[in-house]
């Protein structure tokens, strides 16, 4: 059925019965190990976001994170990769994301509202260390977001408390018409 925002706890709970324990590579492994991650995924071909002007937004989104990266000049465009659901005690440790595109370069994620504590988004990059709250999404009353370069660590601190819903989208720099 569908979710509204912001995410109640009773929805939470139904979603989670829909989604699987989320992996995460190690080599040219895909595995699962709740004690380096643990959060619920669904892939987009299992979920239908039907907000008629959310296409828009994420344009929005990425225009701005393609100027705040540097990457003027460029055209990013966005895949989604993934739905995660991080509920309490739900983290992931210190990775860095497989380049998972041709040309990508960075990965975004929008937080969306849903009244939680904890899971800060702490992100590694030459290095400096940048803690994310997402204090928007946290209080339940808007959508935050974060972008950083592929190649950056980065890990999700323990949810406290709540529920944390998250989409995750791949960032590539467009190719040039018919490549």
């Amino acid at each position: 059925g569908e979710i509204g925002l912001p995410l109640t706890k009773t929805q939470a709970r139904e979603l989670v019965k829909l989604c699987r324990q989320a992996p995460f590579g190690k080599g040219t492994e895909t595995v699962v190990d709740t004690s380096v991650r643990r959060s619920w995924t669904l892939e987009p071909d299992q979920f239908r976001l039907t907000n008629p002007k959310w296409d828009d937004l994420v344009t929005a989104i990425v225009e701005d994170v393609r100027q705040a990266l540097g990457l003027e000049g460029q055209k990013l465009s966005p895949e989604l990769y993934e739905l995660l659901l991080y509920e309490k005690g739900g983290f992931f440790q210190t990775h860095r994301d497989g380049e998972k595109l041709d040309r990508m370069v960075a990965t975004l994620a929008i937080v969306l509202p849903g009244m939680h504590e904890g899971g800060e988004l702490i992100v590694f990059h030459t290095g400096q260390r940048q803690v994310i709250t997402f204090p928007g999404a946290a209080s339940g009353h808007e959508l935050s977001y974060a972008a950083f370069y592929a190649d950056c660590q980065h890990e999700v601190r323990p949810v406290r408390s709540g529920f944390r819903l998250i989409l995750t989208y791949n960032l590539a720099i467009a190719g040039k018409r018919g490549k």
